[in-house]
């Protein structure tokens, strides 16, 4: 993770962020515990960037942790498709979403959907992860527009982890009701 911080400069954020969340958008994320690997450094990441950190700053202990080469390749392989796509149609543009302020608004809500990928929920994981993605994309190639797709899967994956979240809590109301009776 501090190489990706050396080379990316002062895109580090976007950087990161993309190398941290695309592996959870993938189908990689249903593996267990594998939610907590990614999320928690990138709750670390988006809150620096929420504070208004010019660069990431990573403790040791996560400035010398790897990914292990198979599984960063296995997501990339399984990404590879989007974001070719995702290349084609990105460039410069809408830079007053890309900007110091607009980085704090993204940043917080990175955080938010950094915590929310982070828990061990199946299902849970990926749409999260996809917004942050885009928000990622974003940053890194100074595209508003992305920044703008990236709002709006913020709010679809927080509409889907709501209803994950209902359907588990109302299952486990519903499973120790019957228990009690």
């Amino acid at each position: 993770l501090g190489d990706i911080l050396r080379f990316f400069g002062d895109r580090a954020f976007g950087a990161l962020m993309l190398a941290l969340a695309l592996p959870m958008a993938t189908p990689l994320s249903a593996l267990p515990g594998i939610s907590a690997v990614f999320g928690f450094p990138l709750v670390i990441v988006a809150a620096q960037l929420m504070l208004g950190f010019r660069r990431p700053a990573l403790p040791n202990a996560l400035a010398v942790r790897t990914v292990r080469r198979e599984a960063l390749v296995r997501a990339f392989a399984k990404a590879e498709p989007w974001l070719q796509r995702i290349e084609r149609a990105v460039h410069p543009r809408l830079p007053i979403l890309t900007g110091a302020v607009a980085e704090r608004v993204i940043g917080t809500i990175a955080v938010i959907l950094a915590m929310l990928l982070a828990l061990p929920i199946p299902g849970a994981n990926q749409p999260p992860a996809f917004a942050v993605t885009l928000f990622a994309v974003g940053i890194l190639e100074r595209d508003g527009v992305f920044v703008i797709l990236g709002a709006l899967a913020s709010l679809i994956s927080l509409a889907i982890v709501i209803d994950i979240y209902g359907t588990l809590i109302m299952g486990g109301i519903a499973l120790f009701g019957k228990i009690g009776a």
